[in-house]
Parts: C-alpha cells; structure tokens; sequence
C-alpha cells in the first residue's frame, strides 16, 4: 500500500532532498576540481596564485647587486630575463620619484618621501599588489627604487588559456547554485507528477460531468494524502450525482406508471357513466322504472369509485409535499380503539364478516400517546377497507393493538386470499399495485390505500409490513414510536 503523506510534508522531504544532493554533488564537483587543478599545477599547465609572489626574492636580490645597471635603459633588457613577461610589470624610478622605464602604471606621482617609506612595502590596489624593492649602487647607496606588480590569481601557463582558468573558478563558486537549480527542476517534477495526473483526472472528470456522462470513475492513487481525499471526495460526489440520477429516472418511470394508471382508472367509470347516460337518453320516456334504477345505481356506482380515486391521489399529492405536516395530540388507545371498533363492525356485518379487536397495554402508567389520529384513522381505514375487500363472506378480521413503554404495534390481520406469492409482497406498498389487476379493479380497487398508509406511518417515524398467514389470509402491521421512549 502506497504510504500517504500531506503536502506540506512532501514539500518538505522534496526541499531536504534538493538540498542534501545538491550539497553532495558539489563536494563531489569541488573533489574533482582540486584534483584537476593539483594535476595541472604539476604538469606546469596553471600556475598557483603565489607563483608570481614567490618570484620577489630573485627580483630584489638582483636590484641589490645590479642597481648600477638597472638605472639606465641599458641595463632594461637583463631586467626583464629576471621578471617574467606574463603575469607581473615593472617600473624603475629615482629617487626623486621620476620614472625611468618599465610597464607599470602608477595613478600617483612620485616623491623621494614616498619611495622612503613605501621601501620593502607591499601595497594592495583593485586588480593586483604593487612591490617597492630599493635598487642600491656598488658603493651600497640607495639609488632608486623597482616598483613590481602582480596579481595573486591562479593563471595559466599559456595566457590564451586564462579566460578557461577564470570560467573554472566562476563554475566553481556557482556549483552549489547550479546544482540547487538542477535538482529542483528534478524533484520539482516529480512533485508535479505526483499532483498532476489525478488533477488531470478530476478535470476530465468535471469536464464529463460537464456533458452529463457519470459512467466514469476516478482511479489511481496518490502518495498525498491532500489530493487522495480530494479525489475520493470527488468520486463520492460522482456516485452521489450518478445514484441522484438513477433515482430521478426511477421516480419519472413511477410517475410515468402512475398518470398510466390514473388515466386508466378513470377512464374506465367515466366510459361506464357515459354508456348509462346514453342508455337513458335513449328510453324515450320509457316507463321501465326497474331499469331506469338500474342505470343509476352504475352511474352512482361508478361516480362513488372516480370520486375515491380523486381523493385518494390528493391524499397522496399532499401527503408528498416537502411542506407535509402532522398534527399530534395526546390520544387515549383503548378511546379510539372502541370507537373505531363500532364502525368496522358495522361495515363487516354488512358482508357477515366478524370483526374482533384486541388491546394489550404493557405500561406501568396509562397514559395517552402523542400522535396524529386523523391520519392514524386514515392508515386504519385503508387497512380494514383492504381486508373487507379480499375476506370472504362469513370470515374474520382482527385488530390486534399491543401497546409498550417504547411503541405503539397495531395489526389488521384477515383470513381472506392473502398477498398471493412473494414477488407481491415485496410490491404491495407501490401506488397503484394492485396484485391481481383484473379482480382488482373489477371491484374499484386504486392501489393507493397501502401506499398512503406507508406515507404516513413513515411520517410518525414508524415501520410497516405486509405478510401473509401461515394457514390463510394476509397481516399488515406497524410500529409507531411513543414520543420521549
């Protein structure tokens, strides 16, 4: 696993690095250098910097013992066999300070106190040292003075070959900079490197984004932690994008399914309403009063399901608002359980069906639960309206109500034809699932009632499901949290 370290801390390492194999290559380079110049020093190609310096002694020896011929241009040419032409200049004065002959410049004029106490004195100027040596006569008296300068340079032999001599020493002082450069061009690379192709890859990434293709992903990683976050950040918000899309489109089929239905639904009761009002124009004052009910006892029939339908899908429509909220109040279980009770049982007696309700309260203190009975009413009628529609004549319907210190559980359970196989219970919670369409809608069936009551226990923060009894008939049961449980 590639090890991961922040920016800061790469550039860091890189600026370490940069500087320790700089400094290694220069002492490397200087090593070289010196032993290029110790061979060249030995084979009399460069001449040190006290080359010139150590020829003095010579010079001054010979003005002491041949100061007589030195003071006359007669005497120039022996002079010069004794300083050397390259390197070093000269200039013979009296001792009045007047120049005599010779090829050094001097800024100043002369005189005899100066030569006095600049005598066997070296004096430095900008590019080279000046040398005041006493020319003495025969008879031992001070006659004049031999100026001699020079530089303390390291030089060539070969004075074509200093401009060479000059650039080695100014590569010399420049190598530890130039190194510097050059492995920052190095190491600065591979920093490049390192952030470079997975920038590449989050620009190409937003540029696909751009043209709304989300099938791609980011991969590769990166030794930076920084740009790695950022990347998986990136490939997070991808995913995010790609999942959004995905629900977008599913939702925009169901919707698609849902107008389908709709449309479908009430098609068909306006179809049959509009058939039955024709077939009354129709009679012509016709006195057949039994067939006359007949017709409106369809028309009233199938007015009563569009109506449902409507109600239902505005149910729906408001339930699924962002702005949807409930109203709770404290509500006594065992109050709306009685109440509720009387009414179902009505309904069941009306298809000799029993109904039976059932209310355990687990609690120490009694109390009521906070909730929204408007819509708990409503996810219970939905509920019983379902069970009363697939319960045979004679059968039974159970409301079974347990109440704990942490939940509400109620469950509406039937000994009817039940969900059917697995695949429908995984969908009785869709609007408009309808299990077998056909017997369904024959009897005005929507396919919203389960898809409402889910809505709504969801908003109490609640759970519900739908199974099917071991021997016969269907259970749906949910779960409502007791606020501060």
């Amino acid at each position: 696993m590639m090890k991961q370290r922040s920016i800061k801390n790469t550039f860091a390492r890189h600026f370490v690095s940069i500087l320790v194999c700089s400094l290694l290559a220069s002492l490397v380079t200087w090593g070289l250098l010196v032993l290029l110049l110790g061979y060249l020093f030995n084979h009399d190609i460069a001449l040190p910097a006290n080359h010139y310096e150590a020829q003095i002694p010579v010079i001054t020896e010979f003005a002491q013992t041949r100061g007589d011929s030195i003071m006359s241009t007669q005497g120039q040419a022996e002079l010069e066999k004794v300083i050397p032409s390259q390197g070093m200049s000269y200039l013979v004065v009296s001792l009045t300070g007047d120049p005599l002959y010779g090829d050094l410049h001097i800024d100043e004029s002369l005189s005899r106190q100066k030569i006095l106490a600049r005598l066997n004195q070296t004096r430095s100027g900008m590019n080279e040292i000046v040398v005041y040596k006493p020319v003495v006569s025969r008879d031992g008296n001070l006659i004049g003075a031999l100026l001699v300068g020079y530089s303390l340079k390291v030089t060539a032999a070969n004075p074509a070959l200093n401009p060479l001599v000059s650039f080695g020493f100014l590569a010399f002082f420049l190598t530890p900079f130039l190194y510097i450069v050059v492995f920052t061009l190095v190491f600065g690379r591979r920093f490049s490197r390192k952030i470079s192709a997975p920038l590449q890859q989050l620009l190409q990434g937003a540029e696909m984004i751009k043209e709304r293709n989300l099938r791609f992903s980011l991969s590769g990683a990166s030794s930076i932690a920084e740009v790695n976050r950022l990347t998986k950040a990136f490939e997070d918000m991808r995913q995010e994008l790609e999942h959004s899309i995905e629900r977008e489109w599913r939702m925009e089929q169901e919707r698609s399914t849902m107008f389908a239905a709709l449309a479908h639904d009430l098609r068909t009761p306006l179809t049959i309403v509009q058939g039955h009002v024709e077939g009354l124009e129709q009679m012509n004052g016709e006195s057949d009063e039994g067939k006359r009910l007949q017709y409106l006892q369809v028309i009233k029939r199938n007015t009563t399901r569009a109506s449902k339908l409507l109600q239902d899908m505005n149910t729906m429509a408001e339930i699924e608002k962002v702005s949807f909220r409930l109203q709770p109040l404290p509500v006594d279980i065992e109050e709306l359980a009685d109440e509720k009770t009387e009414e179902y049982a009505a309904l069941c007696r009306g298809k000799n069906i029993a109904f039976q309700t059932e209310v355990y309260d687990n609690r120490t203190a009694k109390t009521p639960v906070m909730l929204d009975p408007y819509r708990i009413i409503q996810v219970l009628d939905n509920l019983v309206s379902n069970s009363l529609r697939y319960t045979p004549e004679a059968g039974r319907i159970l409301w079974h109500i347990e109440i704990t210190e942490q939940q509400v559980m109620m469950a509406v359970t039937d000994n009817g034809t039940g969900f059917g196989q697995q695949r429908h219970l995984q969908q009785v919670f869709k609007p408009f699932y309808q299990g077998q369409v056909h017997s369904s809608r024959q009897k005005g069936h929507s396919g919203l009632g389960l898809y409402i009551a889910k809505l709504l226990v969801q908003h109490h923060g609640g759970h519900i499901v739908a199974e099917n009894n071991p021997l016969r008939g269907a259970t749906v049961r949910f779960t409502l949290p007791i606020q501060g449980a």
